[in-house]
């Protein structure tokens, strides 16, 4: 069920602890209709799909052949530890998907609900998903299946209304992030008196919508005047595309005489800060993730022309040592980690899918038998989620949720370039996110 992924995922590769990836839904979201997806209000008196009075089935979306170890650890140490309202955690493999290579977003869609709806223990979640379509997610939570989506993504506005299931410790609804980041741009100090500002945004329909309706207005509070509006379709496959896309659009910011230039969306802003170098674009750029390392042609200059705003507690860009540093004192990522000491699994190389493994099932865990039922179902899961004012994440800086509100970050983290290491680090405090 995994979907476009934007070129983080890529740069990401190798970092040790939770590298996280920025995905944005797919063009086929660009209904505004509800889904007929069930409220999360009622709970029904029986058991969800893969439960049964002794085992709660779970498909882990990051599983690979290399993470096998990992996930035998981690659910072998949950099962020792009581699995989940009495039963045994049970993973089960991602199903077959088949569809065509030329199928449409929708078709690949449905193509990979069926999938999930014909396994024969069927499943009652699917952890660690990339987020993807709020369409496939709506109808997996329409068939019971609860969806949790891998940290550090943006949601599509609409994701807690038609997927009413679906949830995330370490994620954030474009809405949100486009309703507080304007005045936190200000605060610190990104945006000066002088600034003339403009709006870059990924190209994905809601991501557009939501900068139209809801960034723009906000941020021209903050600076006094409109911004300019600059659309960058991010998900072209066609390399010569992107960078012509991105020449076009840096001349046109150049000619305007900007000097801020703010991305919105998911989507990769490495593109439009290299063609702003090359037509001599002199311009800081904000984007909300914590930067891009090196490169790809990203050089040391333009690592330092961006401010990263983040809400990963460990993030792109950001060292390992400093990683390491804030995941000590974190005490469900110590837990998480011993899991692998005690199994004899190198941390360094393992550390990453077990901790997002690991946030995973503690929010399955605590919301599960935190809900006051009986049953084990997606009603009940989605009632313990709104309960859990704050949740102890581990790749989050701070994690909670509330009644209708299922996307948990809760504060962001400006992060800059510094020369000595060459990497982005964290600086300041915590910004709060309103909820």
């Amino acid at each position: 069920m995994r979907t476009r992924r934007s070129l983080r995922k890529t740069l990401a590769a190798g970092i040790v602890a939770v590298a996280l990836t920025g995905c944005s839904a797919t063009s086929a979201d660009t209904d505004t209709q509800p889904s007929s997806a069930p409220t999360a209000k009622a709970i029904p008196a029986k058991d969800g799909p893969g439960v049964t009075a002794d085992a709660v089935t779970v498909v882990d979306n990051y599983y690979f052949e290399g993470t096998a170890a990992v996930d035998k650890a981690v659910f072998d140490a949950y099962n020792t530890a009581g699995g989940i309202a009495g039963r045994k955690l049970v993973r089960a493999d991602q199903p077959k998907i088949n569809v065509s290579p030329t199928a449409t977003q929708a078709e690949q869609d449905q193509a990979t609900c069926l999938a999930y709806k014909q396994l024969r223990d069927k499943v009652f979640a699917v952890v660690n998903d990339v987020v993807g379509s709020v369409k496939l997610n709506a109808c997996l939570n329409k068939q019971g299946t609860v969806v949790q989506t891998q940290s550090g993504n943006i949601i599509d506005s609409r994701m807690s209304r038609d997927a009413p299931f679906t949830v995330g410790p370490a994620t954030l609804t474009n809405k949100r992030l486009a309703t507080a980041w304007p005045a936190l741009l200000r605060s610190t100090g990104y945006l000066k008196d002088t600034s003339k500002v403009a709006v870059v945004s990924d190209g994905d329909a809601d991501n557009d919508k939501v900068a139209t309706s809801t960034f723009l207005p906000e941020l021209k509070k903050v600076v006094g005047s409109a911004p300019q509006h600059f659309t960058f379709n991010t998900s072209s496959n066609d390399p010569k595309a992107i960078q012509s896309q991105a020449l076009s659009i840096a001349l046109k910011l150049k000619q305007s005489g900007v000097d801020r230039v703010v991305f919105f969306g998911s989507g990769s802003l490495g593109p439009i800060a290299l063609a702003g170098d090359k037509q001599g674009l002199k311009a800081q750029y904000a984007w909300p993730y914590s930067g891009v390392p090196a490169g790809n042609g990203i050089t040391p200059a333009i690592q330092a022309s961006l401010t990263g705003y983040a809400w990963g507690l460990t993030d792109l860009g950001v060292p390992v040592d400093t990683q390491k540093k804030m995941l000590a004192s974190n005490p469900a990522a110590a837990k998480c980690l011993s899991i692998l000491t005690k199994a004899h699994l190198d941390l360094a190389q393992n550390a990453s899918p077990a901790l997002r493994l690991c946030d995973a099932l503690n929010l399955l865990k605590q919301a599960v038998e935190g809900s006051g039922s009986k049953f084990v179902n997606a009603q009940a899961f989605m009632a313990g989620v709104e309960k859990l004012d704050t949740f102890d994440s581990v790749t989050t800086f701070r994690s909670g949720f509330g009644p209708g509100r299922h996307d948990g970050a809760l504060a962001l983290r400006k992060s800059e370039y510094t020369p000595s290491c060459k990497c982005f680090r964290y600086s300041g405090s915590d910004l709060p996110i309103a909820k």
